[in-house]
């Protein structure tokens, strides 16, 4: 199938060049040059890829990305920046799921990045339309007695329509844990749709799970569904539940109690059908002490809370997602890593896993990129420093064969992948704040992570 592209850009010349490289890649490019134009052809094609210029959103304030969220929420969109936009702008667009694009990276950047959009994309579909079992989407891989038990739990909890806490360490899986739960239930055939709290602020998340009116606030230009109201009789996973605020929370008590609310600015009351899993990593009990999180709505919460393992406590399962991940990482980067060596499972063991399987799949991803053979034998920092307790570049290295500048340029490139990866799991993938906070422009955090090999769409949550 080929993919169909929209460019948005008033500069005819600028869309000229773009779509020549595109076109010479084998995609459809459709071409607009006013925002009302790019509203039309959304509506009359259906698109793979939406390119925005940064002057149609500085000069729409944004009422084209507004208008693409609101009717095409899972359409990817890219923002393409050459002078930046305000920084407040640029995160509030990172937050929104707007991926930001520097033109000073060039055509052959964009191209790259926009195959391996596409390619991600075809392993999903390959993926969700390879079996129709139940396990086979969300398969919660593993084991180990900890995970043995995970997964008899999810499944005597998924028949039930009760409310579910999921509660674990940052990288657990809590959300593969709510779409097994949603995937095993009676619901399965409906909607699954997951929120994360922690990445909008108290407005925008009102409006995101209530919805609004038309002419609720300023910018609200048309009617906006929310997605307690979109789940429809699927599931809703609210994910950082214990960062919403008071006054959010006071509102999600009553939609709980009341199964029923009001779009903001509207008088109409609408039934809540979805089932709600909530899931966070914050300490309850700390924070109900401190009046941060309402005790009652804990409780609404908690009908039924499951701790996920971390993954320091099912060390036997680690060979088997390593694995697992060598093979999902080396077909979507097209490399022929194929097993990864004893001396490297055995570091794995040791190692703490603060990040749990998210560190573990961006760290295999990372060895997978930078390996030459079919053979992992390397690995990139922190496991080899954690492990063995010395700040030297992996221990298979041969120092016999190796300068001290070779060896140097290898502690430099380690280190830089750590260091960007922690970044940007710490900021969620924001790309200006992790710049910013690393003291270097956008052009040069852009060519550093992709030496590094680091996809920072790994990091969005």
């Amino acid at each position: 199938m080929q993919q169909k592209i929209l460019i948005l850009d008033a500069s005819r010349p600028s869309v000229e060049t773009l779509r020549k490289a595109l076109k010479r890649q084998s995609y459809e490019v459709i071409a607009a040059y006013t925002v009302l134009e790019g509203q039309k052809r959304l509506m009359e094609k259906r698109f793979h890829l939406v390119l925005v210029d940064e002057n149609i959103v500085a000069k729409s304030g944004q009422t084209f990305l507004g208008f693409l969220r609101e009717k095409f929420p899972h359409l990817p969109a890219w923002v393409l920046i050459c002078r930046g936009l305000p920084l407040d702008t640029e995160e509030s667009l990172e937050k929104s799921g707007f991926q930001l694009i520097s033109r000073v990276e060039g055509l052959d950047f964009l191209l790259e990045s926009i195959r391996e959009l596409f390619t991600q994309e075809a392993l999903e579909t390959e993926n969700s339309d390879s079996g129709t079992g139940k396990d086979k989407p969300f398969q919660l891989l593993g084991e180990s007695p900890p995970i043995l038990s995970l997964r008899e739990t999810l499944r005597t909890v998924a028949e039930t329509s009760a409310a579910v806490l999921l509660r674990g360490e940052t990288g657990t899986g809590k959300e593969m844990a709510a779409r097994f739960l949603h995937a095993h239930s009676p619901r399965s055939q409906h909607q699954f749709i997951a929120v994360n709290c922690a990445a909008l602020t108290e407005s925008l998340l009102e409006s995101e799970l209530f919805g609004h009116e038309k002419g609720a606030f300023t910018g609200a230009q048309r009617q906006k569904l929310g997605k307690f109201e979109y789940a429809g009789s699927g599931t809703l996973f609210l994910d950082e539940i214990g960062e919403i605020s008071p006054s959010l929370q006071a509102k999600m008590l009553r939609v709980l109690d009341d199964r029923k609310f009001e779009r903001v600015g509207g008088n109409k009351t609408i039934a809540v059908q979805c089932r709600v899993i909530a899931a966070s990593n914050i300490d309850f009990t700390q924070a109900m002490e401190s009046g941060r999180f309402r005790r009652d709505l804990y409780y609404r919460l908690n009908v039924v809370s499951i701790d996920l393992p971390p993954l320091r406590d099912r060390v036997q399962d680690i060979g088997l997602l390593a694995r697992h991940f060598i093979t999902e990482k080396s077909r979507l980067h097209n490399k022929p890593v194929r097993e990864i060596s004893p001396q490297c499972l055995e570091s794995l063991a040791r190692y703490e896993w603060p990040g749990n399987v998210r560190e573990l799949e961006n760290m295999i991803e990372q060895a997978v990129i930078l390996s030459k053979a079919k053979t992992i034998d390397r690995l990139a920092l922190p496991v080899e420093k954690a492990v063995a307790g010395s700040p030297k570049t992996p221990a298979s290295a041969d120092f016999t064969q190796t300068t001290l500048k070779d060896y140097i340029a290898d502690i430099l490139k380690e280190s830089e992948a750590h260091y960007f990866s922690a970044l940007l799991a710490e900021y969620n993938g924001h790309i200006s704040r992790t710049a910013k906070t690393a003291g270097i422009d956008r052009k040069t955090f852009y060519r550093k992570i992709k030496q590094c090999g680091i996809d920072p769409k790994k990091y969005k949550q």
